[in-house]
């Protein structure tokens, strides 16, 4: 039988909430925000430099949110702001040698556990997931723009 739209959205629902859920239980597992796990995920993760300016644009959280979690890092000793030559006041948010430790021991384990995950899974249905999951959001954000939901 096939389900209703509202069937279709209550359990995409609740599996992007359980996705999310998932990630926050590691966040706390690690002592750390959930905004402050994903920048080291994000700035472990980078084979270039990332700005604070970077991180709200990949992440989405608010620039405020984003600048006191990299400050929190930054007394902790697990990034430091560099600044950026050529640039007005651009600053890359770098791993100190005991955020790398930090990150060996948390994201990078976590990014293991992903990696088991997509493993786990044949080439095609990654492919596909991916694919549908893109083309999901693509028609989302065009529903919201229609609506007027995006500012």
């Amino acid at each position: 039988m096939k389900k209703t739209n509202k069937e279709y959205l209550y359990v995409l629902s609740c599996q992007e909430k359980q996705f999310d859920a998932l990630y926050r239980k590691a966040a706390a597992s690690f002592g750390l925000s959930y905004c402050a796990m994903w920048i080291l995920y994000f700035i472990d993760f980078a084979e270039n430099e990332l700005t604070q300016q970077d991180l709200h644009a990949m992440m989405m959280f608010p620039k405020q949110t984003i600048n006191s979690a990299v400050s929190k890092l930054a007394r902790m000793n697990y990034v430091v702001l560099e600044s950026i030559p050529k640039t007005r006041n651009s600053k890359a948010v770098k791993l100190t040698p005991s955020g790398k430790a930090f990150c060996q021991n948390t994201v990078e384990k976590l990014r293991e556990a992903e990696y088991l995950a997509v493993e786990n899974m044949s080439p095609e249905k990654m492919d596909m997931f991916a694919s549908l999951y893109t083309e999901f959001f693509s028609c989302l954000e065009a529903g919201f723009q229609q609506k007027n939901l995006l500012r």
